[in-house]
């Protein structure tokens, strides 16, 4: 039997003889103009957009309505503090205000009204209540510079001293030196002469340049004189050693002169305190 080789993988031919074409690659599909593409994009994704664009014009018009009604309100606060002119226009400021800026400045203006006015007990316990109310404000060193000035003034100088020492413990303080200066003037009136002195020496180590080193360099000129016409002294003595002689045999004492002491440069009086 004759084996069929023409059945073994032959590629079968066309009629005419020719072989057959290739088949063709599909072309690339054209690109679109970025008009058409834009079209196509918004056809597609228009609610997407469309959400997007009222979520962000909410937004300003949500932080416009904020900022309007914070300008309107910071108005408002200024007006009422600007047409307060007695006490109880600043309290009644102080209780609508309560917890915010206008309400803290309106209790230290309170405060100080009571204190010009010779009101020290009511000062004293306006400036407790701003401490009290506003425990992290930025000018709570004034309100307890404040009550220490009315404690003073009513003659309790131990309360200012502790008022004042509030101040001295108050981050960022500035009335520090002030306050210093005040525990130095309430240690003078309590005939602490000792105290006082050393107050203000460490005044000055704090602030050598400052004018209240100055005053504090004058209160102690003043102290020593007193104490010296007092027959004290304020300054320690040092201590002798044992056995030590209490005068120095003038055989000993160096044959050439000693060199004569210039006397110390009165130092100038301190600058006014401008209010």
């Amino acid at each position: 039997m004759k084996p069929n080789a023409d059945k073994t993988n032959d590629k079968i031919k066309p009629a005419n003889g020719k072989p057959a074409p290739a088949p063709e690659t599909p072309a690339e599909p054209e690109e679109l103009p970025l008009d058409l593409q834009l079209l196509d994009f918004w056809d597609k994704n228009k609610k997407l957009v469309i959400t997007g664009a009222c979520v962000v014009v909410a937004g300003v018009a949500v932080y416009l309505a904020v900022d309007r009604w914070l300008e309107q309100k910071r108005e408002t606060e200024g007006r009422a503090l600007m047409s307060a002119k007695v006490d109880k226009d600043f309290a009644a400021v102080a209780s609508q205000f309560k917890g915010e800026n206008t309400g803290a400045f309106a209790l230290l203006l309170l405060a100080d009204q009571q204190y010009q006015d010779g009101k020290y007990s009511d000062a004293e316990k306006t400036y407790q209540r701003f401490a009290d109310e506003y425990p992290k404000h930025p000018m709570l060193d004034a309100a307890f510079y404040g009550k220490g000035a009315a404690r003073e003034s009513q003659g309790d100088y131990a309360g200012a001293i502790n008022a004042y020492q509030r101040v001295t413990e108050t981050p960022n303080a500035s009335h520090m030196l002030d306050a210093r200066m005040a525990v130095g003037r309430c240690l003078e009136a309590q005939q602490q002469w000792k105290k006082a002195r050393q107050n203000y020496e460490d005044l000055i180590a704090a602030s050598p340049n400052s004018q209240w080193a100055e005053r504090a360099r004058n209160r102690i000129i003043a102290l020593d004189r007193e104490a010296r016409a007092r027959g004290e002294t304020l300054t320690p003595q040092a201590a002798k050693p044992a056995g030590a002689p209490t005068a120095i045999p003038q055989v000993l004492l160096p044959a050439t002169p000693a060199t004569p002491v210039t006397p110390a440069a009165k130092p100038p009086a301190p600058a006014p305190v401008k209010k």
